[in-house]
């Protein structure tokens, strides 16, 4: 109830209607769980701080350079295919 209040005035007042054998043990209470909450605020601040920034970008890789490579004409590549069909025995025609 303490820490629910929002006005320090009143947390004070509340802090001292509580019995006097209690009070110093629920001002620890109070004082512990206004740290925890103070923790947990920053943390989800940081969070959210974290969330608006930007990941940093990945490395690039080195590209391939395509243009080095010659094209094989297509003659040769149909050469090729007529030599393996011939040694496989296949008379498909083509």
């Amino acid at each position: 109830m303490i820490l629910a209040e929002p006005s320090r005035e009143r947390r004070q007042a509340l802090l001292e209607a509580v019995p006097a054998e209690f009070r110093d043990q629920v001002r620890d209470h109070v004082e512990t769980a206004f740290a925890k909450v103070q923790a947990y605020r920053r943390h989800r601040a940081d969070r959210q701080q974290l969330a608006k920034e930007k990941p940093p970008a990945a490395p690039r890789r080195e590209a391939l350079n395509v243009t080095r490579y010659s094209k094989s004409a297509p003659e040769v590549g149909n050469r090729h295919l007529a030599a393996l069909r011939s040694l496989v025995g296949g008379g498909h025609g083509g």
